[in-house]
């Protein structure tokens, strides 16, 4: 089974390499995030910044676990809407992102082929046919219930 520290750790990184691929889809890709795909990062930077702090100065773990946990619910709740808006259970108009291309022969092709907007119900990134946003929110249960389970038993 694992413990606080090695889970902690796990978080820390996959939070890094969450990150570190969406900014490589986003920059060097070319694929622009929609509005929720941006604030589904927002958890992610705080847990890193929490794992940097935590690697300088570990006297605040157990609370800084509990603050990583509560980011990971928060992360939930972003992902899963935003899931539940990429498979049209639920309307969202707010879920979009628009890109101008840098020449006029790319803005033309772009108008063209309606892709400067960037809209959740017409995911465009998806992995084995599911869409990105999908995978966020299944790490996101995992992480917070594998956290659930180690709270439950340090209370027994």
């Amino acid at each position: 089974m694992l413990n606080s520290k090695l889970l902690f750790n796990l978080i820390f990184i996959f939070s890094i390499l969450s990150i570190s691929f969406a900014l490589f889809l986003e920059f060097v890709l070319g694929h622009e995030p929609c509005r929720l795909c941006v604030y589904q990062r927002i958890p992610y930077y705080l847990i890193i910044i929490i794992g940097i702090f935590n690697l300088l100065n570990n006297k605040f773990f157990d609370y800084l676990y509990l603050v990583i946990g509560f980011l990971l619910f928060i992360e939930l709740l972003i992902s899963g809407y935003h899931t539940l808006i990429t498979f049209n259970f639920i309307e969202y108009s707010g879920c979009e992102s628009a890109s101008l291309p840098s020449d006029l022969s790319q803005l033309k092709e772009a108008l063209l082929s309606d892709t400067l907007v960037v809209n959740c119900s017409n995911a465009n990134l998806e992995f084995f046919g599911l869409p990105l946003s999908l995978y966020n929110t299944l790490f996101s249960i995992m992480f917070v219930l594998i956290i659930a389970n180690h709270a439950y038993k340090k209370k027994i």
